[in-house]
């Protein structure tokens, strides 16, 4: 099963649901989206969704923990994870998913307040990094990280 990872830092809920859907909205089709928050914060999630994201309001989920009862058909069906919260809590999502056989996108969105481990070891450890402006190729981020240096 094909997995694509993304991750990007954020300061609130707010700001992981534009960043995140943002990416849907603009770059993904006929996709379950499935929204996995430390915080049980449902109602203001839907509430950005209805209001910015008409598009993809028929195809969202939400979900404080992952519930086995969404996830109906892994086989057919391309999945976007959308996990916010502190960085041990996106670290026990990303493990509890990474046993499940699925087809999609893991978009992590971190508490950039709560970030423990140093940025760059964070994106290392995706495919890709985003943020408002743009999404970038781990290796494309590394290249200018070091012609920077």
């Amino acid at each position: 099963m094909n997995k694509t990872k993304l991750c990007c830092f954020t300061v609130n809920t707010t700001h992981a649901c534009i960043i995140a859907n943002n990416y849907i909205s603009n770059n993904l089709d006929n996709v379950k989206i499935i929204y996995i928050n430390e915080k049980n914060e449902t109602k203001k999630v839907k509430s950005i969704i209805s209001k910015f994201y008409k598009r993809i309001e028929e195809r969202m989920y939400y979900s404080e923990w992952l519930n086995e009862n969404m996830l109906n058909n892994y086989e057919e069906e391309e999945f976007v994870f959308v996990v916010h919260g502190n960085e041990k809590f996106v670290s026990n999502v990303n493990a509890f998913l990474a046993i499940n056989n699925f087809n999609g996108y893991i978009i992590n969105c971190y508490d950039i307040v709560d970030i423990r481990s140093r940025i760059e070891d964070v994106i290392s450890n995706h495919d890709y990094y985003m943020n408002t402006s743009e999404v970038i190729s781990t290796k494309e981020y590394k290249e200018e990280k070091r012609k920077q240096a």
